[in-house]
């Protein structure tokens, strides 16, 4: 096996693709991946209604970025990605509370200040349920990368 990044997740495909450091690709399929069942939860204070804004603790899906170890068949002909047959996460998520510091509707992106005083990349693809954030409402998310940059994964606005 080797250890990789999550390069791209489609949700609703269920779907996505692994890079190692050398920049060869790996396909998997979600039912393949192994989350684990440890996640650190948020609590995010002075929301009315659930100190958790309604997250369950249950693991994410495939979070951009993470370290996985995956375990995956020698090449296969025509040059195509090989499909992985096992994707374990290395680490537990952890889940951060954040402020929404700007969202064009129009863009369908933004900018998401987390408690750690990093700024992450909001795309609407990432935002659960469908409810679109607005500046300054709150917002928990697990933190993620994209090409190098911080990325808001899994975003859930506050009640």
């Amino acid at each position: 096996h080797s250890r990789m990044r999550v390069l791209k997740y489609i949700p609703e495909k269920l779907y996505g693709f692994l890079r190692g450091d050398s920049g060869f690709e790996v396909f998997f399929h979600l039912a393949t991946f192994q989350s684990g069942s440890d996640v650190e939860i948020a609590r995010c204070e002075g929301c009315p209604g659930s100190p958790r804004c309604g997250i369950t603790g249950d693991p994410p899906p495939p979070i951009l970025g993470e370290l996985v170890d995956v375990e995956y068949p020698a090449g296969e002909p025509g040059g195509k990605a090989p499909r992985a047959d096992r994707v374990e996460r290395v680490t537990a998520p952890v889940m951060l509370v954040g402020e929404v510091e700007s969202f064009d509707t129009q863009r369908r992106y933004g900018f998401i200040m987390g408690s750690d005083r990093v700024s992450y990349h909001l795309h609407e693809s990432e935002v659960v349920d469908g409810r679109l954030p607005i500046s300054g409402k709150r917002v928990i998310f697990f933190p993620g990368l994209r090409e190098g940059r911080p990325r808001a994964c899994h975003v859930q606005v506050c009640r």
